[in-house]
């Protein structure tokens, strides 16, 4: 395999600053910089190369590819060996994560395995250079001789790394680009020697972190050209564009006001959408939804198959051909949900936890029941999904339809399947697993860790239990070991016993009544009762405590860091946002704040701010 020799000291610098090794100074020094997401690395490299940020769309991989990175070759055993990957996105290892989030620096953890991944990409992208219809600055590549296609690629290059770099190069820096590209054009025919400079540009440092690696880690404020890139990741998931590069180069980003008006432009493009739902993924989980186990025996009959197995090789082609597109249908509700409620709807709070109309399909419509009506005269949406079957994979198209669906049994995000279908066990819903996520997500109150042994108290996973599943829980979490916790946990989870554990609306539970009422007292004395989870999702929509906490997801979010929640610059934020309630402003304000526009700082003891 040939190698860019890692020109620009990726496997360093990267493992180094990730790790806050670097630059320590004696009295504050910077926090350890954020690298790009994976959803953030491939994005941006489609921009770079101009071509869609959908892999069907892009070129097949080409030979000099396979040339300088051959792929590995796959694995053998009993089952077909994969197809090989897409040509876009690059599929790296997911990071650890902070409190369900990416790109928050204490949850990056950097390591071998994901710096050879950046390398084996770069490697690969680079690759597409010549195929890309922005990256030439000349026509009639290949009939062009050998040195007017190095003339014309090191134009190229030259063009191309102050957009990879998302500022201009300092003079060390193009000198030392203009080296490696010498060398690789005097060892390498002309093309080759173009994909491997492109992917030592696609393993600098410079690349892989939001914020200028190398800036002076004792200054506060962040450079104009931070500031664009800080705002690009935060509203889109990619690097900036043209109109930020050129703000950005006249250094009018500092000012709040300007910084606030290319937010609201960038709000208005349909690229925001896709980042906007990747944070409510990440806020409650949901992309988890793909992997929920509910049992055949609960819930076969729902979907017209008997709960009894007739030959074993039934669950492996019945029971998945009627979950996977169940699961993929919660998946995309929730995505098309958010969309709606704050980019088509009031774009509220109140309207994220309260709003009843949102999307079904056939797949998912024996959990919605009848009372589920879809929306006359609107337009259907049709998204391509992969599904397994009999350990072979499939792709088919899945429908989903506006619906409106009854505001007794539906109210908002917390009431989707997707979100109830995580809170519960293959057979029950889990009150438990529901409670500590609303307490933990929306309401920012942490819990600790579980006593050993909690979950070996739980009531069994059953159908045949002789009473409620409440009652179950209550007596389980009953002693005085767990009171502790559970009078806190237990209440919003039994707020949403009307759900069974694939998220359909139920009257009764093991042929009785069905008890959602409860009340509790959230962090800072704020006290809710509620009669069901309707009520109480409408009393969290209102709720100062909830708000305060979803306006602290979201600037730690675009920050990168988990700021403190007695952070001076955050109350401002919060108390907008209470008197607002529109989340698209909230995401402005943060934009337009001091703590958006000064880079995070350590003190010696170690506390951020």
């Amino acid at each position: 395999m040939r190698s860019p020799l890692l020109l620009f000291g990726l496997a360093t610098i990267y493992l180094t600053a990730a790790t806050g090794v670097a630059a320590a100074q004696p009295v504050k020094e910077s926090l350890p910089p954020v690298a790009l997401t994976p959803t953030e690395y491939n994005n941006t490299v489609a921009d770079l190369l101009g071509f869609p940020q959908d892999g069907t769309a892009w070129p097949d991989r080409p030979p000099l590819a396979d040339r300088i990175s051959p792929r590995r070759a796959a694995s053998k055993g009993v089952f077909l060996p994969p197809p090989p990957p897409p040509s876009w996105p690059w599929r790296f290892p997911e990071e650890p994560g902070s409190e369900g989030f990416e790109g928050i620096v204490q949850g990056q953890s950097p390591s071998s395995y994901q710096v050879e991944e950046l390398h084996l990409a770069g490697m690969h992208f680079g690759a597409f250079a010549l195929l890309s219809p922005t990256f030439l600055t000349c026509d009639g590549w290949n009939a062009l001789s050998t040195d007017e296609q190095h003339a014309c690629a090191w134009d190229s290059l030259e063009r191309l790394a102050p957009r990879v770099y998302r500022r201009p190069l300092t003079e060390q820096e193009a000198g030392r680009l203009h080296t490696f590209w010498l060398e690789n054009a005097a060892a390498y025919p002309s093309d080759e020697a173009v994909a491997i400079t492109v992917a030592g540009l696609l393993q600098a440092p410079a690349f892989h972190f939001r914020l200028d690696p190398s800036a002076d880690p004792s200054s506060a404020a962040l450079t104009n050209w931070e500031l664009a890139s800080r705002l690009s990741y935060f509203l889109w998931d990619s690097m900036p564009d043209d109109a930020l590069f050129t703000a950005a180069k006249s250094g009018t980003l500092f000012d709040p006001i300007e910084i606030k008006r290319h937010a609201r432009r960038m709000l208005n493009n349909p690229r925001a959408r896709s980042a906007v739902v990747r944070f409510h993924h990440q806020w409650l989980g949901t992309e988890n939804v793909l992997l929920v186990a509910p049992a055949r025996r609960a819930f076969g009959p729902l979907f017209g198959l008997t709960p009894e197995l007739k030959i074993a090789r039934d669950d492996d082609v019945q029971w998945p051909a009627v979950m996977g597109p169940v699961r993929h249908s919660m998946k995309l509700e929730t995505e098309l949900f958010v969309e709606q409620a704050i980019f088509e709807g009031d774009g509220t709070f109140t309207a994220l936890l309260t709003d009843s109309q949102g999307y079904m399909s056939d797949a998912t419509k024996p959990i919605y029941g009848e009372s589920a009506v879809p929306v006359a005269d609107s337009t259907p949406i049709t998204k391509q999904i992969e599904i397994v079957v009999a350990s072979i994979g499939q792709t088919k198209p899945l429908t989903l339809y506006p619906t409106r669906f009854p505001g007794t049994e539906r109210a908002g995000i917390l009431t989707l399947p997707s979100v109830l279908a995580l809170g519960a066990y293959a057979v029950q819903p889990g009150p438990i697993l529901r409670g500590k996520r609303v307490l933990e997500r929306v309401a920012c109150m942490h819990l600790g860790t579980p006593i050993q042994g909690a979950e070996s108290a739980l009531p069994p996973d059953t159908l045949t239990a002789e009473s409620t599943n409440r009652e179950r829980t209550a007596t389980a979490t009953s002693s005085a070991t767990c009171t502790t916790c559970h009078r806190l946990i237990n209440p919003p989870g039994f707020a949403f016993e009307h759900y069974d554990a694939i998220g359909k609306w139920r009257d009764t539970d093991n042929g009785q009544p069905v008890d959602a009422s409860g009340a509790l007292t959230l962090a800072g004395g704020e006290q809710i009762s509620f009669t069901n989870g309707i009520d109480f999702v409408h009393q969290l929509a209102e709720s100062d405590r909830a708000r305060d906490c979803y306006a602290m997801h979201w600037t730690r979010y675009a920050l990168g860091t988990q700021l403190d929640a007695s952070e001076p610059g955050l109350a401002p934020l919060q108390e907008q946002f209470r008197d607002d309630d529109s989340i698209r402003e909230l995401l402005v304000s943060i934009a337009g704040s001091d703590l958006f526009r000064t880079r995070p700082l350590l003190d010696t003891s170690g506390d951020h701010r």
